[in-house]
């Protein structure tokens, strides 16, 4: 059985909330998407969670909340993803705050 003082409903969104505050803006050309790797070390998640961030980036993308790309560099297949839906208010104030 497990036991936790954690409302899992509520952690679900929150855990994609701090997945998507960590991916760049679609309409910012000048940074490049993040792999799935990437967003794990932002995050600082360990690497066996990298299975459940690409689970979920997948659902989002098939969702329309961020955008998926696709490229291939000699023979390594990349999947990089950027965010389409902005961030929520709080979050800005908090980037402009602490950079």
């Amino acid at each position: 059985m497990f036991t936790s003082i954690t409302n899992r409903s509520k952690f679900g969104a929150t855990y994609e909330w701090a997945v998507l505050s960590t991916l760049p803006m679609n309409g910012d050309k000048t940074r490049h998407g993040l792999r799935a790797t990437e967003v794990n070390k932002a995050l600082g998640m360990p690497k066996e969670a990298r299975t459940t961030v690409t689970l979920l980036l997948k659902r989002m993308a098939s969702e329309g909340m961020v955008e998926r790309y696709e490229y291939t560099v000699g023979k390594q297949r990349f999947i990089t993803y950027k965010r389409v839906m902005p961030l929520r208010k709080r979050e800005r104030i908090a980037r402009m705050i602490w950079g």
